[in-house]
């Protein structure tokens, strides 16, 4: 039997803690890791032992699940993030997104249904409302009008497209590292500076632009 993806929660409420606790314990794609009630905590925790899926609550006093994301996404590549929020912000989900979220779930979603959601988001979803997705999509037009593709293109090196055709193709790191012959912080490396020379956050953003600039084509490297 495969093991279960694991669940850090960074949330302070105790009846959305005690509902999520019930809720995978009697589920077997999915467990809790760890439950975290200070972002601090949850920035220190998940960065030695880093979840499956990270469930980060938006509406948090002070420093809230937006922070911890910052935070996070750089160094964790493999965790997949997920805001938590009671109603829909546009503007922070947004933020969100741009920053490497994986998706989003309203804290009024039925219980059986958030495991469905986290079998989409880890399966590679990211399941959206109509309203989000239409201000993507133009937010997204709106870089790509303002964006010199060929110049952007250029500055990846041989090995940095070949690096993103294999995550284009679902690849895990240490898949990676075996293909091409080097070590998982190699390739690690290499999606960072892709991530920079793109100027995106996150490995769809960085697929729909190597798509855009045809360096990917139907899943092939054109180099």
């Amino acid at each position: 039997m495969a093991q279960p993806f694991t669940i850090s929660l960074l949330e302070d409420n105790e009846q959305v803690i005690n509902n999520l606790i019930t809720l995978f314990s009697d589920c077997d794609e999915f467990k809790i890791l760890e439950i975290y009630k200070e972002t601090d905590k949850a920035i220190e925790g998940m960065t030695l032992n880093p979840p499956s899926i990270a469930l980060l609550d938006i509406g948090l006093p002070g420093k809230d699940g937006l922070y911890c994301l910052d935070q996070l996404r750089p160094k964790l590549h493999e965790t997949k993030f997920v805001m938590y929020t009671v109603f829909e912000d546009e503007d922070k989900i947004l933020h969100a997104i741009r920053n490497g979220a994986n998706g989003y779930l309203l804290k009024d979603t039925a219980l059986d249904k958030i495991i469905d959601e986290l079998k989409v988001i880890q399966s590679g979803g990211s399941p959206l409302t109509p309203r989000i997705a239409a201000r993507i999509i133009y937010e997204f037009n709106h870089l790509l009008n303002h964006f010199d593709g060929k110049e952007e293109e250029n500055r990846l090196s041989k090995r940095e497209k070949e690096v993103l055709n294999l995550v284009s193709l679902g690849l895990v790191y240490n898949d990676i590292a075996d293909e091409l012959d080097i070590s998982p912080h190699t390739v690690s490396r290499h999606v960072e500076k892709i991530y920079k020379k793109l100027n995106v956050h996150s490995k769809s953003e960085a697929i729909i632009m190597g798509r855009r600039l045809g360096i990917i084509k139907n899943g092939k490297l054109n180099i």
